[in-house]
């Protein structure tokens, strides 16, 4: 069969660039999709270094993800939390508005 035109495209719009030209990632508040700011928690994000530093979520970071996000947008909607593990409890998560997401070691962003 012989092609006869026709057909179609499609323009997407795409957000700004997560991954900076070294593989790494510009910030933990990855993007906002449908009312819900979504974050990723690794070592060094928050310039800690330290292996066990970053990717827990602690009261510490939680301020510190508010700080990025700002304050207001931060407590606006639910944020979804990857991460290697919380040190909040499921109260403190519920009444946060936070689902946290535990991922493990063999992640890696390229």
């Amino acid at each position: 069969m012989s092609w006869k035109g026709g057909g179609g495209f499609r323009f997407y719009t795409l957000g700004d660039a997560v991954f900076l030209a070294d593989g790494s990632i510009k910030s933990p508040l990855l993007g906002a999709y449908e009312g819900s700011a979504y974050y990723l928690l690794y070592n060094g994000i928050l310039g800690d270094k330290r292996p066990q530093g970053g990717n827990v979520l602690t009261q510490a970071v939680l301020a510190e993800l508010d700080n990025i996000a700002g304050a207001k947008h931060a407590r606006e909607g639910k944020r979804v939390i990857y991460g290697e593990k919380t040190n909040l409890s499921e109260r403190r998560l519920a009444a946060e508005n936070i689902v946290f997401k535990q991922i493990p070691y063999e992640i890696k962003a390229r």
